[in-house]
């Protein structure tokens, strides 16, 4: 989409606006609790955390931070208050939600001069899976089944795509939850993370899906620093394993030009330009408990793509814009014929404050 669409949905620009809400209750609007600036930092494989900062709360006469109602401020925030934090322009109602959470973090300041101001900060729903450790196991099943199971445990709705193998057994070793999937997610080249509607995603990235919207430098993109970096990378991966039945060793193999949501060459392709004999190509060779050929070449495909991922990165400034989530893709443009591209985005900073709503984000390609 273009940015003149979105220009038109969000009046132009002209106008930042924002609501926190707790169960419904905007509180700003309705407790009075002037809030100054908020930032949502939204990424994929953690955590997504918010935090902002309240003003004009403390009272000398009271000595107690108070809401424009007089009501107490630190019960109305207290920790694990869910919160819903919107982003967006114009008439504050309408803001789309950009990420649910709940308090983990109050601090102050009472400086020399000057009212003391709350900072407010919080995570998304994923924050209790990364609190302690366990250790479990299961037998003859899935790594979705596992990650399933383990999201109905924390009674999160989720989004879980079907792995393909069955796995004799699967062990969590003195893990976090969020560890745990996470390790799931990256050995089938799958993301993780909490997306804005509290869901848990553990599925494909949708690195080939359209871009949500076309940024031209100068017009919506304000900055751009991206680096192709061959540092590190693979021409092809082998994961070894072994075959308990047949007792016979498994290869699993995946090359340049197998990476997921290619678009241009690959780093493994450019390594390969460099010599012809494929013995002498760079390889990483990995010795994983796989036990059959299907699973072997799946786990080299995540590795490869895992390397691929790090090759073309950039960090981008542009307008505020809620509709820029981790595990979608932008479009940036008039940067050059190798720049100018699709970009899938692993990570946006979103904040208002007195300089208006400015989008952060941290984007990564596997071609160039």
């Amino acid at each position: 989409m273009e940015l003149t669409a979105f220009a038109r949905n969000y009046g132009e620009f002209y106008a930042p606006a924002f609501a926190v809400r707790s169960s419904g209750t905007d509180l700003m609007r309705d407790q009075l609790i002037a809030i100054s600036q908020i930032e949502a930092d939204l990424v994929l494989g953690a955590a997504s955390r918010f935090s902002f900062t309240v003003a004009d709360c403390y009272s000398v006469k009271l000595h107690a931070f108070r809401t424009g109602r007089n009501a107490d401020l630190l019960s109305l925030l207290s920790f694990g208050t869910e919160l819903d934090i919107a982003l967006g322009y114009g008439d504050a109602k309408s803001t789309p939600i950009v990420m649910r959470g709940l308090i983990t973090e109050v601090g102050t300041n009472f400086s020399e001069s000057g009212s003391p101001e709350l900072t407010i900060s919080g995570y998304d729903y994923g924050f209790p899976m990364t609190m302690g450790k366990s250790s479990r196991t299961w037998k003859d099943t899935r790594d979705s089944a596992a990650a399933s199971e383990i999201a109905s445990f924390h009674n999160l709705s989720s989004k879980i795509e079907t792995t393909k193998e069955e796995h004799p057994q699967i062990e969590q070793n003195q893990e976090s939850d969020w560890e745990f999937l996470k390790k799931l997610a990256d050995r089938n080249h799958y993301e993780l993370f909490v997306d804005d509607k509290g869901k848990l995603n553990f599925a494909k990235p949708n690195d080939r899906d359209t871009a949500v919207v076309r940024l031209l430098y100068g017009q919506g993109l304000l900055s751009f620093k991206p680096e192709a970096n061959l540092a590190g990378q693979v021409s092809r991966v082998e994961v070894y394993g072994w075959n308990q039945k047949t007792k016979k060793p498994i290869v699993g193999k995946a090359g340049a030009g197998e990476e997921s949501g290619l678009s241009g060459k690959s780093p493994g392709q450019y390594l390969n330009s460099f010599g012809s004999d494929p013995k002498k190509q760079p390889t990483l060779r990995l010795r994983q408990p796989v036990f059959t050929q299907a699973e072997a070449d799946e786990r080299a495909k995540a590795a490869l793509n895992e390397r691929a991922k790090q090759f073309l990165t950039g960090e981008a400034e542009a307008i505020g814009l809620p509709d820029l989530r981790p595990d979608r893709n932008v479009e940036l443009a008039d940067l050059g014929d190798k720049f100018s591209k699709t970009y899938y985005i692993q990570q946006v900073t979103h904040k208002i404050d007195a300089n208006g709503f400015r989008s952060r984000l941290k984007l990564k390609e596997t071609g160039w």
